[in-house]
């Protein structure tokens, strides 16, 4: 199950293979949602049905307050919240461990960070036959570009501190001290 990581007790984390489950159950469940906190480096492939909200939107309490009150309350159901980034290593903690410690997020919901990110689940399940049910966006970028892959590659393997990282992860880190 979820373990720790990284020695931040606050941050609790998530494997890609238990999201997998819980994105292909059937019948389709709606006790989780998945918020992708990426910004410039959403665009081109993400995990279905996630929201998109830049770790911006996590910066004081009344912006969670709002984010709370738009996505997290309309859903009665909602027992779990998954966060990533593209490796889960700053952006993605960082937004969890805030909206963990809000006080106006449900006690009843749990707060978690995808192990590895999209970096992690795209080499986890690129190749997998149930490929089109595990993304979101990647197939239409790759068709636009006509390139496959290639294009959207490079930017999934960027390293920390590369230049296709993107340039928010790179700010908060040095916010952060890391």
């Amino acid at each position: 199950m979820p373990q720790t990581q990284g020695g931040n007790e606050q941050v609790k984390y998530i494997s890609p293979d238990e999201v997998a489950e819980l994105i292909l159950a059937e019948p389709k469940r709606d006790d989780f949602l998945i918020i992708d906190v990426r910004s410039t480096d959403f665009p081109g492939g993400n995990l279905p049905g996630a929201l998109n909200i830049t770790t911006r939107e996590f910066r004081n309490e009344q912006s969670l307050a709002r984010l709370i009150k738009t996505h997290i309350l309309p859903r009665p159901s909602l027992t779990l919240l998954i966060l990533h980034c593209m490796r889960s290593q700053t952006r993605g903690p960082f937004a969890a461990q805030l909206l963990s410690r809000s006080p106006h997020l449900p006690s009843h919901v749990e707060v978690r960070v995808m192990e590895g990110g999209f970096a992690g689940w795209w080499k986890r399940f690129k190749g997998d036959r149930r490929r089109e049910r595990l993304f979101e966006g990647l197939l239409e970028r790759e068709k636009e570009e006509g390139k496959g892959e290639g294009g959207w590659e490079e930017v999934v393997e960027a390293k920390e501190g590369d230049e296709g990282e993107a340039e928010d992860s790179r700010a908060l880190r040095g916010e952060l001290g890391r």
